[in-house]
Order: C-alpha cells, then structure tokens, then sequence
C-alpha cells in the first residue's frame, strides 16, 4: 500500500492552469520533497494534498482512503507552516495539545504525549511560555511538537526552516532528519532550496511550471538529470554548462575546448549512443565543479589543460576557481593547497566519465 499516491491531479485558477497532471507515489515511512522555483506549484500541490485548495482534476489517495473532496480534518494529517502558526495566547504545552483537546483526548493523556514530544525535541524547559519569549529556532520545533502529538498518517511541511538563519537552519535540518530516521514517519515537505533536497529526502520531485520534470532519489537527480533545467537546479555549486563543438575520434567524440586561446582536444569516454547525430553540430557540456580539479595521478582517464584562473574563492575544505571555457565562466573544485592565483594559468584535470550532455534547442539530456 502507498502512503500517498497522487493520480493525474490539476489545478487551475480561471483560466490559469497551475498544475498539470502530477503524479507521484510514495510508500508508508518514506521521507518526499518537493522541490524548484517560486510559482512552480510545489505550496500548492501541499495545500491541496491537506485539503487546503481544491482539486480541479484528479485524485489524492492518503493510505487506502480517497480523500480528494474530505475537508482537512478528516485526512489525518498534521502540517507544520512556514509562519509557524502558533497561538499566542496560549503556552508551548498548550499549543502542542490543542489538536488533542480538539480530539477530546483525556488530559491525562495528554500531558504524557506532551511530555514525550518535548523530551524528542528538546524543548521541556519552553513548555511553559508563550511564544513570544521563544526564538525562531525554537518557536520551530514548538510548531513540529504541536504536528508530532497528532501521530498522523502524513506529516506535511511547508518550507518551515526559510525564516531560520543560516546556522540554525542547518541545524534544524539536521534534527528533522534525525526525527524521520528515528520515527519513521511519512513526510511531504516543500522547499526552494536544494540543498534542504539533497540532504533530507528519500526521493524528490522536481517541479517546474506546475509538472514534474524529474521523480527519483537524490542521487538518482544529481548524477542523472533529464534535463538542463534539472542539472542546473540540483546542486551547489551547480553544474556548469559548456557549449561545445562535437567531433568524431578513432576512439569515440571529441570536444574542442578553449581556454586562454589554446584549445584542446577532450576525448569522451562514455558510451552514449545519442551523440552519434551531433557529429559535427554544436553540443552542451554539463559537467559538475568536483569534475574539474587540480592535477592528480589518481585519475588517469581524465585529461588534462592549461586554463586561466579568474576567481579563487576558498571555502575551507575547498577551493572554488572560475576559468572562462569556450567563453562561458565555468566553476572548478580544486584542493585548497593547489596554488592557483587569479590572472594566472593553471594546469586543470577534466573527468569526463560522469559529464551529460544536452541538446542546445530542446535543453533535453542527450542519451
């Protein structure tokens, strides 16, 4: 049985089609993100999986039961709000039981659930204030308290770490991951931001447009993009793309690659059996800043040439170089005790066994 499975689901405002025919699966304790722009229609498939907004086409099935035309109350779920959502007349214990005492649940009862979601989220000293003495972070995890009490069969997430700042939301992340692989909970979470994609899905849907370009594990999404759009979504930094001219070799392609006025040769050593048709024609190269490096004999397949360096940008583990390839700025992943120096070139490895090359028109992976 699947814990959630969406069939052909559209939504339209007036004559505006926001969402054109979605469909996703995901099994019971599964962990989905939806991801992708402003205005791709990721809030409002979440509003509508909780019965916010209404299906204009279509249905939403939440374990074994049709729940497309049920109002939220009767879809068990809980949902946790970018804004949080919290009661501000009401203290932290009492905005975690009040989807109980609605549920008319014993007080009793309730306290025991009250105190276990505090113990899971560290917040038993808070359980007596209001909200406004709480800090983002913690007025956060009061939010997921209040969800958690439920023990619903869906936990829905709307970008609730956007109004962190930068520390604490990695932070906040990290606790969201541990609570799923703990709890083993059913999660939908929206997001904008990849990185929040990456690291906490189990599988995600990228949407663009109000469609899914692209459903599949983060890995999955990240080393195998159907598309440009999705290769320079996921990923940070994100993929470069190089326009480049195809050839053919005794031992395959070859792309002419120019870098400081010398152009190189690279050799393509993948077996992709699409380029045939683009001998001769323009390509786009998608490679990944960790493909191009410093010079290592670790990587004997790759290929090596000389680049100029315009920007160094030292990110302690890393260091992130711009070099300018067939004219387009491209990003490099190089060790941080390489010695590079803007102005000056460098000697750069190309791995080109995991590169993916797209049509230059249609932006679709050439395969």
């Amino acid at each position: 049985m699947q814990a959630l499975k969406i069939q052909n689901v559209e939504k339209s405002f007036g004559a505006i089609k926001v969402l054109k025919g979605i469909n996703i699966e995901i099994e019971p304790g599964q962990f989905l993100i939806l991801v992708g722009p402003s205005g791709c229609g990721k809030s409002t498939l979440l509003n509508m999986i909780a019965g916010l907004e209404t299906v204009s086409k279509g249905d939403i099935v939440i374990g074994d039961r049709t729940v497309t035309h049920l109002d939220p109350k009767d879809r068990d779920i809980a949902m946790v709000f970018q804004s949080y959502a919290l009661y501000p007349n009401m203290t932290v214990s009492q905005n975690i039981s009040f989807g109980l005492d609605i549920a008319k649940m014993p007080k009793p009862e309730q306290k025991v659930v009250v105190d276990r979601v505090a113990k899971m989220l560290q917040i038993e000293p808070l359980l007596n204030r209001k909200p406004k003495a709480l800090s983002g972070g913690q007025r956060q995890r009061v939010a997921m308290g209040r969800a958690l009490a439920r023990d619903p069969s869906i936990y829905l997430f709307d970008e609730p770490l956007s109004n962190l700042d930068a520390k604490l939301r990695v932070e906040m992340r990290s606790e969201i991951k541990e609570l799923h692989q703990r709890e083993k909970t059913t999660i939908v979470y929206v997001t904008h931001d990849q990185i929040e994609a990456m690291t906490l899905a189990d599988v995600i849907a990228v949407m663009k447009d109000g469609e899914v370009q692209q459903f599949g594990t983060p890995q999955e999404i990240y080393d195998n993009p159907e598309n440009q759009f999705i290769a320079g979504f996921m990923g940070s930094p994100s993929m470069n793309f190089v326009p480049c001219e195809l050839s053919k070799s005794d031992d395959g392609y070859e792309l002419l690659m120019e870098s400081a006025g010398k152009v190189t040769r690279l050799l393509v050593n993948q077996d992709i059996p699409g380029l045939a048709q683009y001998v001769g024609r323009s390509v786009v190269l998608g490679v990944r800043p960790e493909q191009i490096t410093q010079v290592s004999e670790d990587k004997p397949d790759s290929m090596v040439m000389p680049c100029a360096v315009e920007i160094v940008e030292p990110t302690g583990p890393d260091t992130m170089v711009t070099i300018r390839l067939n004219g387009v700025k491209t990003v490099c992943r190089v060790h941080p005790t390489a010695i590079c120096s803007p102005g000056e070139p460098m000697f750069l490895q190309f791995d080109v066994t995991k590169a993916v090359f797209f049509d230059p028109e249609t932006e679709l992976r050439i395969r």
